[in-house]
């Protein structure tokens, strides 16, 4: 095994740590919040979680198209090059649940903190 595969590697289980981590949270966040109706939003707020939203769709289907890609490397492919794109697909699902929880923190309701 060379460097860089090792390398790919380990960053694939960093990450995956990383992201389950986010989700916990997430799960957690989701079931304490209070979440407020979007038309009772200002218009600023409005526009945030629609900037929210697009990017979140964005990043799920950069994320649908690596986890395809992975696939393909699953039988075509090195186990390093599958590796690899596990971990693009990791990092995409990363952002997802980061917009996933600006989202909440944006529909709480304001009498709630951190």
């Amino acid at each position: 095994m060379d460097i860089g595969a090792g390398v790919v590697y380990v960053m694939l289980f960093v990450l995956m740590i990383y992201n389950l981590r986010r989700n916990y949270h997430l799960t957690k966040l989701r079931s304490k919040a209070k979440i407020r109706q979007p038309e009772k939003l200002s218009k600023q707020e409005q526009g945030t979680l629609k900037g929210y939203t697009a990017d979140k769709k964005k990043w799920s289907i950069l994320g649908q198209i690596f986890f395809l890609t992975s696939l393909f490397m699953a039988f075509k492919g090195t186990l390093a090059q599958l590796a690899f794109f596990m971990d693009l697909y990791t990092v995409a699902m990363i952002v997802v649940s980061n917009r996933d929880i600006d989202i909440i923190k944006l529909l709480r309701q304001p009498s709630q903190s951190n």
